[in-house]
C-alpha cells in the first residue's frame, strides 16, 4: 500500500470513503489528539497485526485526513491516537469483529438495488411489526429474515421495525447499547446483507423502520471521547454518556447518521428512542434540526418516509405541525392503552414506573392516553379540556399503539407475554381494540401467534463488571417483581429462549389477527376507520368496551369483553348487537352471548 499526499480542506466526508476501486480516503475529527495514524490491519483468526501505519495530516479544526492507495473494500483499519492504542473509526460502516475490533472499508456503491419504483407507505396505511433480528429466526440473520417476509405480508403487515441495528458489544443485545452508529450489527450479517433485506421488503410492499438511539452512547466499546468532546459535560442518562450537542461537529454526527440510514440503506423511517432524554440547551434544539433535515431528505428522495418519536407518554407538542406548516413527528409511541389493558387483565402486573388503575382502560379507549407531559402526570379532566377544548381527536391517528412491545414483554422478569399473564382469549379480544383503533397499530414479534417463547431483557458485555452491573441493575429497576428463576440478562439462555418453535404457536390467534387486519384495510379504503367517525362506550362493571364507527349506511361496532374466563356471559341483546360478522371465539358459530373474554364485530344499519 502507498499513501497519496493531498491537502485537506475540511470538506471531505468523514470516516473511510472509497474514492476509486483501490484507493480509500480516511478522515476523522480528533481535536483531542496531537497525532493520528491510519493502521492497516492483517487478521488471521483471532490474531491481528499492524501491516502498515500512515501518519494523517491535520487542519486547525482538529480534522485529520489521509488518502491511501492499494487500499480497497474489505481492508481492515484502525486509527492510532497519539501513538498509543489503535481505535475503531467513529464513523465506521462495518465492525466485522465487534466493537473492539478493527473497522472495515465498505464500498457503498457495490450493492445493486431493485427498488427504484418504491414510493413508500402512507401513514394511515401503516401496520408495524416490531422485531429483534437475532430472535426473529432460528439463525438470527438479515438473510434469514427474508424468508419470513411473505408470511408478514399475508398477515396484513405493511411495515417492519427493527430494534436498533447500530453495532453493540457482545453476541446478543436488545440494541440500545450501540457505540458504532454507522455500522450495522455484525451479529446479523454484513451491510450488504442488510441491504438485501431492505430491498426484499420493498419488493413485497413493506416499508422498513430503524430504531435509532441518539440520547446516549453505550458503555462498552465507546471510544468517542478519546477522539473528541462527544460526551456532554452537563448531562447524564441512566444508560450511558449523553452526547454533547453544544458542539456543531457532534450535531452533524447525528444529522449525518439520520441521512445515512435513509440514503445508504433505503430505510423508510426512523424511530427516535427516548427523545425526552436528548438534552440540548441550544435555542435550535437538535430535535428541531433532525426534523428539518428529515423533511429535506424526504423532499429530495420523493418517497414517503416517517419520523417517529418515543417518549412513552402522550406529548401533544411532538405531533403539532411546525410553524412553517411541515409535520413535526409523523407519529409518536403512546403506551397508555396497552398498559391499561394489562392492568385490567392482571392487576398484579406492573411493567412501567407509572401507576395504572384497573378502570383506566375506559379513559384510554376514549382518549388513547391517560398520562401526559410534562413530568408524566395523570391527565385531569380540566387539563384535558384545556389541551383540547374542541374535543378534536384527530391526534389519535398520529399515535402508535400496541398490545405488546419489546418493553412491555421484556420488562417482565420472565419475559412473559400478555396471553401468558391473562389468557389467549383475553389477548384476542383486546387485539380487536388495538388493531381496529384509528391509531397506527404495532404488533410485537410472535404476538400474532400467541407464541409461548418469552422475550426477557438480554445484554452481552465482555467486561465482567458491566455484566454484573446490568444483571443487578435490572432487578433494582423493577424491585416489585419476583425475579426467582428468571434468566440474568448476561446469561445466553435469556437470548436463546426468545426464538419461537413450531409447538409454541397458536393458529387461532394468527387467524384472528389476519381477519382483523384484513377488515382494517377494507375500513380504511372505505374511509370508515378514522377518529372523526369514532365513538366509544365502556361498561366497567361488565368489562365491556366498544368502538363504533359511523358510516352513511349505519355503523361498524367492535365490542371487546375483557373479563375473567369464568365471568357470567352477557346476552347480546344487552349490547344491542346485530348479526355478528366476526367473532374471536372460533368455538361458537352464531353466538347469542358474549363470554368472559371475547371480541364481536357487527354492522348496524340506519
Amino acid at each position: 500500500m502507498s499513501s497519496v499526499n493531498e491537502p485537506f480542506h475540511g470538506t471531505r466526508p468523514l470516516g473511510s470513503t472509497l474514492i476509486r476501486e483501490n484507493q480509500t480516503q480516511f478522515t476523522v475529527w480528533a481535536p483531542n489528539c496531537q497525532s493520528v495514524n491510519v493502521e492497516i490491519i492483517d487478521r488471521h483468526g483471532d490474531v491481528e497485526n499492524v501491516r502498515d501505519r500512515y501518519p494523517m495530516e491535520s487542519d486547525p479544526n482538529g480534522f485529520f485526513s489521509k488518502t491511501i492507495s492499494d487500499c480497497g473494500a474489505g481492508t481492515l483499519y484502525r486509527f492510532q491516537l497519539n501513538r498509543g492504542m489503535g481505535r475503531p473509526d467513529p464513523r465506521s460502516k462495518s465492525q466485522p469483529f465487534g466493537v473492539h475490533g478493527p473497522s472495515a472499508v465498505v464500498d457503498s456503491n457495490q450493492f445493486q438495488w431493485t427498488d427504484q419504483n418504491w414510493t413508500g407507505i402512507e401513514k394511515k396505511n401503516l401496520v408495524i411489526y416490531e422485531l429483534h433480528l437475532g430472535s426473529f429466526t432460528s439463525s438470527g440473520t438479515y438473510l434469514a429474515a427474508i424468508e419470513q417476509l411473505d408470511a408478514l405480508v399475508k398477515l396484513g403487515i405493511t411495515a417492519v421495525e427493527f430494534l436498533p441495528l447500530a453495532q453493540c458489544p457482545g453476541n446478543w443485545n436488545w440494541g440500545y447499547d450501540g457505540v458504532n452508529y454507522f455500522a450495522p450489527s455484525n451479529n446479523f450479517g454484513t451491510p450488504n446483507e442488510l441491504k438485501c433485506l431492505v430491498d426484499a421488503c420493498h419488493n413485497r410492499g413493506l416499508a422498513v423502520i430503524n430504531d435509532v438511539v441518539y440520547n446516549h452512547v453505550g458503555p462498552e466499546g465507546n471510544y468517542l471521547s478519546e477522539f473528541a468532546p462527544y460526551r456532554s459535560p452537563k448531562f447524564n442518562t441512566p444508560w450511558g454518556d449523553a452526547l454533547n450537542f453544544e458542539r456543531d461537529e457532534v450535531r452533524q454526527f447525528v444529522l449525518d447518521n439520520v441521512s445515512y440510514w435513509i440514503d445508504e440503506f433505503h430505510f423508510d423511517g426512523l424511530r427516535l428512542d427516548a427523545v425526552h432524554y436528548m438534552f440540548d440547551d441550544r435555542e435550535d434544539h437538535i430535535l428541531s434540526e433532525i426534523q428539518d433535515s428529515f423533511r429535506k431528505i424526504e423532499s429530495a428522495q420523493g418517497r414517503r418516509i416517517h419520523l417517529i418519536g418515543e417518549s412513552n407518554i402522550f406529548d401533544a407538542d411532538l405531533i403539532k405541525p411546525l410553524a412553517n406548516g411541515d409535520p413535526n413527528y409523523d407519529a409518536i409511541w403512546s403506551d397508555c392503552l396497552m398498559h391499561s389493558i394489562y392492568k385490567h387483565g392482571n392487576p398484579a402486573v406492573r411493567l412501567t414506573d407509572r401507576h395504572y388503575q384497573e378502570n383506566d382502560i375506559a379513559e384510554a379507549v376514549e382518549h388513547a392516553y391517560v398520562f401526559s407531559t410534562p413530568e408524566a402526570m395523570r391527565v385531569t379532566e380540566s387539563v384535558r379540556k384545556k389541551q383540547n377544548p374542541l374535543g378534536d381527536r384527530s391526534y389519535i391517528e398520529s399515535l402508535i399503539t400496541a398490545l405488546q412491545t419489546h418493553d412491555s414483554v421484556g420488562n417482565h422478569p420472565h419475559g412473559k407475554r400478555l396471553h401468558q399473564l391473562t389468557s389467549p382469549q383475553y389477548q384476542r379480544s383486546a387485539a380487536g381494540l388495538i388493531l381496529l383503533y384509528p391509531s397506527i397499530p404495532m404488533i410485537f414479534m410472535g404476538e400474532e401467534w400467541s407464541t409461548e417463547a418469552p422475550f426477557p431483557f438480554f445484554a452481552d458485555f465482555e467486561d465482567p463488571r458491566l455484566r454484573q452491573l446490568v444483571d443487578q441493575g435490572r432487578r433494582n429497576e423493577y424491585p416489585h417483581h419476583n425475579w426467582d428463576g428468571s434468566p440474568l440478562p448476561s446469561d445466553p439462555t435469556a437470548f436463546t429462549c426468545t426464538k419461537s418453535q413450531p409447538d409454541d404457536l397458536n393458529p387461532e390467534t394468527h387467524r384472528w389477527y389476519q381477519e382483523l387486519l384484513s377488515l382494517r384495510k377494507q375500513l380504511l379504503v372505505d374511509d370508515v376507520l378514522s377518529a372523526r367517525n369514532l365513538s366509544t362506550y365502556s361498561d366497567l362493571e361488565n368489562s365491556v368496551f366498544k368502538l363504533s364507527y359511523k358510516t352513511a349506511e349505519g355503523a361498524w361496532h367492535v365490542c371487546s369483553r375483557l373479563a375473567d374466563l369464568h365471568a357470567t356471559p352477557l346476552p347480546l341483546e344487552t349490547l344491542d348487537a346485530g348479526e355478528i360478522l366476526f367473532d374471536s371465539n372460533y368455538e361458537s358459530s352464531k353466538p347469542n352471548e358474549i363470554s368472559g373474554s371475547q371480541c364481536l364485530i357487527w354492522m348496524s344499519k340506519k
